[in-house]
């Protein structure tokens, strides 16, 4: 049986932008793994084809069966760091197809939906001047679960460990930026207009695992 999730689809860089500040923040795990790849973000001059996050903080949040993961770099202030995100809708679901190729996409269609956010990569200035929040969604790609949190932080070990043995996906930001740069181009039939500027774009791949502990919480968006 396919996966079927009785919700409509929502723009995922707003929900995790907030899901923790409305929760009382994000739970601090231990963690390993590896998020590489390669990122073309115009609207801050980025062009890396050896892209590597170097994560140092692992965070989760599960709430009513969904699981919210937080890899990133920078510590526990996400509003200054590079941070991807992975929302399971569905842990049960999930659970069941450990080992399995589980699909990355938009909400509503996939089990599991990514976002990579860029707020130390990009920078403050490029963030207030020039775009709200510089976000990458995952429209395609895969996770492969060997273990998944299902929401007992009193459980032994095993259970709280989250474990993607593989992933990988293709981002993308699907607002319309345009060059508000002082040494910006015009668009060539509308002078009085600043050019559109290419599409921000990313491939990512890697693997992770991380124990969910019951800690101090993070307070990442406060």
């Amino acid at each position: 049986m396919g996966y079927v999730r009785g919700v409509k689809a929502r723009l995922f860089a707003t929900v995790i932008a907030t899901a923790c500040a409305l929760s009382g923040g994000c739970t601090v795990g231990e963690g390993v793994g590896t998020i590489r790849g390669a990122l073309t973000v115009p609207i801050c001059n980025v062009n890396d084809g050896d892209f590597d996050l170097a994560q140092d903080f692992y965070g989760g949040e599960w709430h009513e069966g969904s699981l919210l993961i937080h890899i990133s770099r920078g510590g526990e202030n996400g509003e200054f760091g590079d941070e991807f995100v992975l929302r399971v809708d569905d842990t049960g679901y999930v659970a069941r197809h450990l080992g399995e190729r589980i699909a990355i996409g938009p909400a509503g269609v996939a089990p599991v939906q990514a976002v990579l956010r860029l707020n130390r990569l990009c920078g403050r200035q490029s963030i207030t001047r020039y775009a709200p929040v510089v976000a990458l969604e995952g429209f395609e790609g895969y996770a492969v679960f060997r273990s998944v949190y299902r929401g007992d932080p009193n459980a032994d070990a095993p259970a709280r460990l989250t474990h993607v043995s593989e992933f990988s996906v293709a981002l993308r930001d699907p607002r319309d930026f345009r060059n508000t740069r002082p040494d910006r181009e015009f668009a060539e039939n509308a002078p009085r207009e600043p050019a559109p500027l290419p599409p921000a774009r990313g491939e990512l791949e890697g693997s992770f695992q991380f124990y969910f502990s019951r800690g101090r919480p993070a307070q990442r968006f406060q």
